[in-house]
Formats: C-alpha cells, structure tokens, sequence
C-alpha cells in the first residue's frame, strides 16, 4: 500500500471516530502520525508566509502595489 493510501486510510478512520462524538480512542502509531502531518502543514504554512511576505516586498521594490487583503497575511 502506497505511502499516500495509507495516509488516506488513517484520516478516513480518524475522521469517523471524531464524527462518532464522544470520547475517541486512538493508537499511539494514528497519535504520533497526526501529530507529524500536524508539524509539517504548520512548517509549510511557515515557510508560505515567508515566501509571500519576500513577494510583497520584492512587488514594492519594484514600485508595483499590493493589495491590502493580501498584505495582512503576516
């Protein structure tokens, strides 16, 4: 099983314990796999908002200009 399937077959398992309500309980592997997929979207979303602040920056030192709702990102 790919490395992208199984990760599917953990979000969909998760994603009915929670719809359950109540009290879930999750494996330590689900644990810790969620807590990883957890830390690499929050680096990612990291390093986006670095990448988009140096635009705006580099789009103003070119004299062009940015659009207020994009310019509140930080």
């Amino acid at each position: 099983m790919s490395t992208d399937r199984v990760a599917d077959a953990r979000r969909k398992a998760l994603r009915s314990l929670a719809k359950a309500g109540g009290q879930a309980a999750v494996g330590s592997d689900d644990l810790l796999w969620l807590l990883d997929e957890c830390s690499r979207l929050q680096q990612s979303n990291d390093r986006l908002r670095r990448q988009n602040r140096r635009l705006r920056l580099r789009l103003q030192d070119a004299g062009g200009e940015v659009e207020p709702e994009l310019a509140d990102d930080e």
